[in-house]
């Protein structure tokens, strides 16, 4: 049995599959954070993230609860990295400014508001009301969600930038 569904029970103990769920995450938490920090590809709020997640997953794998609500916030926040990278191909190959380019960044920013804000408000609301959540993963949820919109605003800007304001300023210049 997998369960508890992260929307179902919230601080219950850890299932086999949430702790091999947060052990791969560890993994890929760890080269992904050592990546950015040698690469010196990102900013604070993507550091932050990165320790973050590091240490409530650790958290979680050493106290043996809330597997699942960690394991369902590490899906949306990871579930658009997809397409992040889908774009970086796209731009290393000259083939990001088409119309392929401009699909995958509007499906990108749409995922990203609806997993972050859709599902991950629900699951952060539910957790801080739980009784059951400690205190310490509840800390880390609105943590993490913070960051989240610190990432919202900027992929706001970005998509103001680059669809919004960059059409105005070509139909205005028809006018």
């Amino acid at each position: 049995h997998i369960g508890p569904a992260p929307w179902e029970v919230f601080g219950a103990p850890n299932k086999a599959i949430h702790n091999a769920i947060v052990i791969i995450s560890l993994g890929y938490f760890i080269f992904d954070f050592t990546w950015c920090c040698l690469m010196g590809t990102e900013g604070v709020a993507m550091l932050a993230h990165h320790v973050l997640s590091l240490i409530i997953l650790s958290y979680s794998l050493v106290t043996q609860i809330s597997g699942a609500e960690v394991t369902a916030v590490c899906f949306g926040a990871e579930v658009t990295n997809p397409l992040l990278q889908l774009r970086w191909f796209l731009r290393e190959h000259g083939q990001y400014e088409t119309k392929v380019g401009n699909i995958i960044d509007y499906i990108f920013v749409f995922s990203f508001a609806f997993w972050r804000f859709g599902p991950g408000s629900y699951l952060l609301y539910r957790a801080v009301k739980s009784e059951m959540v400690d205190l310490f993963i509840k800390a880390g949820a609105v943590l993490l969600y913070m960051i989240s919109l610190v990432f919202m605003h900027g992929v706001g800007k970005f998509f103001l930038r680059k669809y919004v304001w960059k059409m105005k300023k070509q139909t205005d210049k028809l006018e």
